[in-house]
């Protein structure tokens, strides 16, 4: 069983292109569901939710009074009905075997989270949005951050997208709802602390 966390503030314009690409995902469907956390949004997010919770039953709209990326985690977590979790950000599409391709990994490499490698798309099609995709693509735009660029199956400091054990992310403490902002390194530093290791696969 795999719960899916979409934590989300004011994500209109985004939030239906990313769930349906994990509700389309060719994991089986009564083994998910997907748990979208949202901060309070003002804008046409929870109207979007809502509309997709009707439609298929595995989405779940969960209040997040403290609005944050972190606090959404840990409510998630809390809630959670699978074994594992996979996170995920609302600015994302997900390719159909995203999650069954993560949890493979996760079982052939007894890992401790595990990612992929990530592309990154101009947001729209001008010539400032194409350098800003392809600046963020590349060792000079953003240095050693493995996970924007390509590579083998890998031992990293961090990825994008994890996937963990729901007991790890309970053992360790869960997320750190100080941080608004790099909760994920925070919390991949921890797992490595304990000994934990994190993998990323181009599967």
């Amino acid at each position: 069983m795999v719960s899916v966390l979409a934590p989300c503030r004011n994500e209109e314009k985004f939030i239906e292109n990313a769930i349906r690409t994990i509700l389309e995902n060719d994991y089986p469907a009564d083994k998910m569901e997907v748990l979208v956390l949202d901060g309070m949004s003002t804008d046409g997010t929870r109207e979007k939710v809502l509309t997709l919770a009707k439609q298929d039953g595995r989405v779940k709209l969960i209040d997040n009074p403290h609005k944050i990326v972190p606090t959404a985690m840990n409510i998630g977590v809390q809630m959670a009905k699978g074994e594992y979790i996979v996170r995920i950000d609302c600015h994302t599409k997900f390719p159909p075997d995203y999650i069954r391709k993560c949890i493979e990994v996760h079982l052939r490499t007894q890992a401790d989270n595990v990612g992929g490698y990530c592309q990154t798309f101009p947001g729209a099609d001008t010539e400032v949005a194409k350098a800003i995709a392809a600046a963020t693509s590349c060792i000079f735009g953003i240095g050693n951050s493995q996970f924007r660029l390509t590579g083998p199956e890998q031992e990293v400091d961090t990825v994008p997208f994890g996937t963990f054990k729901k007991e790890l992310l309970i053992k360790i403490g869960g997320y750190d709802e100080r941080l608004v902002r790099n909760q994920d390194i925070e919390l991949n530093s921890r797992i490595r602390r304990a000994g934990g290791r994190i993998v990323i696969s181009p599967e």
